[in-house]
């Protein structure tokens, strides 16, 4: 009668051969094991760098097309582990705007950023922002930004309207009153899916001043800025202060709101404004005084 065990090692029929068999069967079965183990290192062995190498290449996608963060204050060039031109190009601009004229503690603004190249092989654009205190964040649902480990960065290069790609974010101002920045780095691409010296990207910083919120500028009615002579055959003016004198923060930008210029002088009654390095067309020149006081005025070079 059988026992339900199947292998003759244990069968109830010749026990004389029984030890000897099961001997055997249990070195046989250890062989299987031991052969299906050193089988299935192996194969790990073999898998396990091309998980590795598909997971580096995996994150150099995410890093650079679909964003990267790290590069706001260093850049986006391979010496600093980015993937692109070595060293930062004036060819390509960035800037960082807001409208808001001051930056009360605790309130979220909505800031700008524009990365612009005039090289038409320049196509698109990529940035990471970042700021030393306060909080960024996405401007709703499309911005084409994302927020990662406190930086904002793109979520796919975002194509050229005109010469720039322009994004906008929110920023919340510290609790705490005092100096801050905002940092930007700023890429722009051919798109010829090759991270290389093709590409030019550039830096740029906004320096604000955070005021408490039962601050309110004073302000002086009669203070008024003129530049004169508007229009300019040399792109030389001179800015004529009336009623207001002393440190300031100027910024000229061009009608797409690219920041070309940043300044902090100290106005007297005249002071001048060198701009005849820019081609001839309109800028607007942006003063803002410490106390908060601002002006914009339009000027023309026409040479």
């Amino acid at each position: 009668m059988k026992t339900g065990i199947c292998h003759p090692a244990f069968s109830r029929q010749g026990r004389a051969g029984e030890i000897p068999d099961l001997i055997e069967f249990l070195q046989i079965d250890r062989m299987k094991l031991l052969s299906v183990f050193y089988g299935t290192r192996k194969s790990l062995l073999l898998i396990l760098p091309l998980l590795l190498l598909g997971s580096y290449a995996v994150h150099e996608a995410v890093g650079r097309s679909g964003g990267i963060t790290g590069q706001s204050k260093i850049g986006c060039g391979t010496l600093n582990n980015g993937c692109h031109s070595d060293s930062k190009s004036s060819a390509t601009v960035v800037s960082l705007s807001t409208e808001s004229s001051q930056i009360v503690a605790g309130q979220t603004y909505i800031f700008r950023i524009s990365v612009a190249n005039a090289d038409p092989s320049e196509v698109a654009a990529g940035c990471d922002i970042t700021a030393d205190k306060g909080t960024l964040a996405t401007n709703g649902y499309g911005s084409g930004l994302q927020a990662y480990y406190g930086d904002l960065t793109h979520t796919s290069p975002r194509y050229f309207t005109g010469d720039s790609a322009v994004w906008t974010f929110q920023y919340t101002a510290p609790a705490k009153t005092g100096p801050t920045h905002i940092y930007a780095a700023g890429n722009a691409v051919n798109r010829d899916y090759a991270a290389d010296a093709q590409d030019h990207w550039n830096l740029a910083i906004d320096t604000l001043t955070i005021v408490s919120s039962g601050v309110t500028p004073e302000t002086n009615p009669s203070a008024d800025i003129h530049i004169v002579p508007n229009p300019s055959v040399t792109g030389r003016f001179t800015l004529i202060a009336t009623g207001w004198t002393g440190p300031s923060e100027l910024a000229v930008s061009d009608p797409a709101g690219r920041v070309l210029l940043r300044k902090s002088p100290l106005l007297a009654s005249e002071s001048p404004l060198d701009l005849s390095a820019l081609p001839n067309g309109t800028y607007f020149v942006s003063i803002r005084s410490k106390d908060g006081q601002s002006f914009v005025k339009r000027v023309l070079i026409d040479r």
